[in-house]
């Protein structure tokens, strides 16, 4: 079986995670909040799948479940001191 996966490059996840946390302003994000909001810019739900799992496998959020209610919710977030290294890292 074929993978029609896309593969984002660091470059990518870096701008694409940094763009929904500057756009919802707070240090965490709901699927039900970062989905909608990707879907708008144009990524399909595989490709939305993709951008948080490569992000995830890549250090660049923490992935976790959350209760919303009585339903269980993915919920992502940057690992503390983040933000600063970004900058750094983008250079090595």
């Amino acid at each position: 079986m074929r993978s029609m996966t896309r593969t984002f490059t660091d470059e990518e996840l870096k701008r694409i995670i940094n763009d929904l946390f500057e756009h919802f302003k707070k240090p965490w994000i709901l699927e039900r909040e970062f989905k909608p909001y990707l879907q708008a810019k144009g990524y399909t739900d595989e490709e939305i799948d993709e951008i948080w799992f490569q992000a995830f496998r890549k250090g660049l959020v923490i992935a976790t479940g959350t209760l919303v209610g009585n339903k269980r919710e993915l919920m992502i977030y940057k690992p503390s001191g983040e933000e600063e290294e970004w900058g750094c890292m983008a250079h090595q």
